[in-house]
């Protein structure tokens, strides 16, 4: 544990030759033929927060030729922080709460559906249970149904009723029965047929008092 200790701590020889890697490393960064500050790639980054981790605060502040102490010190930082992350975090990443269900149950129960129209969310999920083994609740079946079922379209009903009035708009009556007070407050019930198309009246009926 003691020489993990020196191996780990700061100074010492180490800190002599990661000085020098330092100090050669921002020596081939300022060499390079550019008219402008050379950008750091990637190795640039990992040698320099690496050579950082060997020296203390002031020997970085020293050891900065080209690069401001903070530049050095935010990777030694990054480099630590990425170093704990890959030591402590769980490898697998699994979003928190209950797992859903899979994409194939989920195919499975929008084509017993589309297959069986008359088939609600209980029956649905008896069939699942005792065809597959898998429980499952109705009312996930129902959300499942929600979100991913589309019924067909109806075409073997006959037409809608938007077009069916189209059609027959031309020959079209509508009846309407309505409530109206007289002069002296007596309640006269009034219905009324009247043509569509030609705004028609074919006929009406009033009634006195009230309707059984």
């Amino acid at each position: 544990m003691t020489t993990l200790a020196k191996l780990l701590d700061p100074g010492g020889a180490k800190a002599i030759v990661a000085d020098s890697l330092l100090v050669k490393q921002q020596l081939l960064i300022i060499n390079r033929s550019r008219k402008r500050a050379p950008n750091l790639s990637v190795i640039d980054r990992f040698l320099l927060g690496f050579c950082s981790l060997f020296l203390r605060r002031h020997h970085i502040r020293r050891s900065a030729i080209i690069l401001r102490p903070l530049t050095l010190l935010r990777f030694h930082k990054a480099l630590k922080q990425r170093k704990y992350r890959l030591l402590y975090t769980s490898r697998k990443k699994s979003k928190p709460g209950p797992k859903g269900p899979s994409q194939e149950l989920i195919l499975v129960i929008v084509e017993m559906k589309q297959r069986n129209p008359g088939y609600g969310c209980p029956k649905i999920a008896e069939q699942i249970s005792t065809l597959f083994g898998i429980d499952i609740n109705k009312d996930v079946v129902q959300r499942i149904l929600a979100n991913y079922y589309y019924p067909a379209p109806d075409t073997d009903g006959g037409p809608s009723w938007l077009t069916f009035i189209g059609h027959v708009k031309d020959s079209l009556w509508s009846v309407d029965l309505f409530r109206c007070e007289s002069i002296l407050l007596k309640t006269h019930w009034v219905l009324v047929v009247m043509d569509q198309f030609t705004r028609r009246i074919i006929g009406f009926g009033v009634h006195a008092g009230d309707v059984d």
